[in-house]
């Protein structure tokens, strides 16, 4: 028998939707466009119960479906996306990282968005602040109460992107001291937070990557030297003496600043990422969450089969593709972007179809 409804469920993938430009933010002016232009044209944005269940067990959708996905959980998705979704009809998801949600009554309520009445929050639109000693990320998150009012009003409805979003250090390979003039990235550290002063070692995807654990005494005697508030560290970057002892403590703790983890803390580490993430969520919102959203995108099969073994089913990617029914093992996305209607509309139309979809998804890799 031949299949009724949707062959292929195109998930868009959006981060920011504020007034202030950047790669991967889209201006509420465009982000309305964009839900008109969905509307108009008959294409449903679905809610994430019904995503799962055609991704996980293939149950019908109409024909012309879109799953709407906003990735870490900033608290513009919920000031300006939320109420732009209900007033054109779309329902969506949002892929929040639970070490960023503060507990907290929600500082609006769905039902006044809704309205129309969105208070100002100017500090929701503006992620980065420009100083006199650089430019400092101050996003704004959704906080525990808001989580909750979201998840039971069902526009945009709560899953996992992880407990820390955490990259891991790749090894002891360095190239000079991290002392940067600016803080611009939203995740880009371990878990150790941000120590100004430590060598600058490059950071990869930590559900990817085995890591390269540093040996406390070291991060501590850097932190005894270097100032971590980011004005001070400014000023002692600028000063020949202090990078000088700073160079000499780095002598000292030549062929000892870390190590790599063994297996078993690799899996450990892994497991509060994944685990800890889902029961951190489940716990606020009283219910089962069933899809994770890769932190970074990347993965390895050790991460697979903790993240299976916490209770996910369904697996969101960062790779473009098309989503036929019963296949929630890798959910691909498109990256929406700040452009008109008629590129959004393409792209949707193009992973509307399964075969269209492959081999544009190919030519783009």
């Amino acid at each position: 028998m031949k299949r009724t409804g949707a062959k292929s469920l195109p998930a868009a993938m959006y981060h920011y939707v504020n007034c202030r430009a950047g790669a991967i933010t889209v201006s509420p002016a465009r982000f309305e466009e964009h839900c008109r232009a969905l509307a108009e044209n008959g294409i449903h944005g679905v809610g994430l119960h019904e995503a799962e269940n055609f991704l996980l067990n293939g149950e019908n959708l109409p024909e012309k479906s879109l799953l709407i996905t906003f990735d870490d959980g900033f608290f513009d998705n919920y000031l300006h996306a939320l109420p732009l979704l209900h007033k054109y009809g779309h329902r969506g998801a949002v892929f929040v990282v639970t070490a960023r949600i503060a507990e907290g009554p929600a500082r609006v309520s769905p039902e006044e968005l809704k309205a129309g009445r969105v208070p100002p929050f100017p500090e929701a639109c503006l992620p980065v602040e420009q100083g006199a000693e650089g430019s400092v990320r101050r996003d704004v998150f959704l906080n525990s109460g808001e989580l909750r009012a979201m998840d039971t009003d069902g526009t945009l409805t709560p899953a996992s992107h992880g407990r820390g979003h955490y990259g891991v250090f790749l090894g002891p390979e360095y190239s000079g001291p991290f002392l940067p003039r600016s803080l611009s990235r939203t995740f880009f550290y371990t878990d150790l937070g941000v120590v100004f002063g430590l060598p600058d070692f490059k950071v990869g995807p930590g559900l990817l990557h085995r890591a390269f654990v540093l040996n406390p005494a070291f991060v501590e005697a850097v932190k005894a030297l270097v100032p971590q508030d980011f004005a001070a560290e400014n000023r002692f970057s600028r000063s020949a003496a202090g990078l000088a002892d700073l160079e000499r403590l780095y002598g000292r703790f030549a062929g000892n600043m870390g190590r790599f983890e063994t297996p078993a803390e690799g899996r450990g580490r892994m497991r509060r990422e994944l685990a800890g993430g889902k029961e951190d969520l489940e716990k606020m919102l009283g219910r089962e969450v069933r899809s994770l959203c890769w932190p970074w995108g990347k993965y390895g099969d050790e991460a697979l089969r903790l993240a299976r073994e916490a209770g996910f089913t369904i697996f969101f990617t960062t790779k473009e593709g098309p989503n036929p029914p019963g296949r929630p093992s890798a959910v691909h996305r498109f990256k929406a972007k700040d452009k008109g209607a008629f590129w959004l509309l393409s792209r949707v139309g193009i992973y509307s179809r399964p075969l269209a979809g492959r081999v544009y998804a190919a030519c783009r890799i």
